[in-house]
């Protein structure tokens, strides 16, 4: 069977908690928590799941601190054998890029310069 591939068609923020210093640094170290549930579709034909996740995420120093809980819809190829291996290794991971980007324009609308965070976790 070939690779999966997964794609957003919807994002919902359900929650936000941002609290970042004046003084802000370009250069921080981040921690990163991160909980998700899948909801897999009752109808065996869909090809959609919705990923709830919730992001937690801060500097050692607390200039900045996140959480954000969101639902994710996914639109999957095809309907896989195992809901968790593709969550695992294709959902978290983008619904985390998502919230990551989604969180830089919240900063940006906030006054904040844009500070690429997917670029940063992703290293």
């Amino acid at each position: 069977m070939s690779e999966i591939n997964a794609k957003i068609i919807d994002q919902k923020i359900i929650s936000t908690h941002i609290t970042i210093s004046r003084e802000i640094k370009n250069s921080i170290d981040l921690k990163l928590g991160c909980q998700a549930k899948l909801k897999t579709p009752r109808d065996i034909e869909n090809k959609s799941v919705l990923l709830n996740i919730k992001l937690i995420l801060a500097t050692p120093t607390d200039d900045l601190k996140a959480e954000l809980i969101a639902d994710i819809i996914f639109e999957l190829d095809y309907v896989p054998d195992d809901y968790n291996i593709i969550a695992e290794q294709k959902l978290i991971p983008l619904a985390r890029t998502s919230l990551f980007e989604t969180l830089d324009e919240i900063l940006v609308a906030m006054g904040y310069k844009k500070m690429r965070l997917a670029d940063k976790i992703s290293q």
